[in-house]
Parts: C-alpha cells; sequence; structure tokens
C-alpha cells in the first residue's frame, strides 16, 4: 500500500474537482455546489453549460425565483 500525506491527499482532490479554467465565474460556482451534492465534475458538459444553469437553479437570488 502506498502511503500518502494527507495535505498531498487533499491537493490531489481539490485538483480534480477543480473547474476548467475557460470556465465564467458563474460556471465555477455551479460546479461547487455540484460538486458539495457529491456529484462528479465528469457529469458535467465541458463548456461549463451545465455549471451554469445549476448555479442558476441552486442561486435563491437568481432570476428563476423573482
Amino acid at each position: 500500500m502506498t502511503k500518502i500525506t494527507l495535505n498531498k491527499l487533499v491537493k490531489k482532490i481539490n485538483k480534480e474537482n477543480e473547474p476548467p479554467e475557460g470556465w465564467t465565474a458563474e460556471a465555477k460556482q455551479g460546479a461547487k455546489y455540484f460538486t458539495n451534492l457529491g456529484h462528479s465534475l465528469n457529469d458535467l458538459d465541458d463548456g461549463g453549460d451545465m455549471a451554469e444553469e445549476f448555479n442558476r437553479i441552486m442561486n435563491l437570488d437568481s432570476d428563476l425565483y423573482k
């Protein structure tokens, strides 16, 4: 079994769950909501459109709830 420090493990997991650089701030926030619910970023599209839509759904201040 390979030994890994907790710090390295956390960095590895955070790197795997980091949205791509080209995503908008709204898409990145949507990705945070999505992964906090236990889903993987692999379940979202590569362009970030699904993450942006998820952000609109989860953000109670969005136009969906006015």
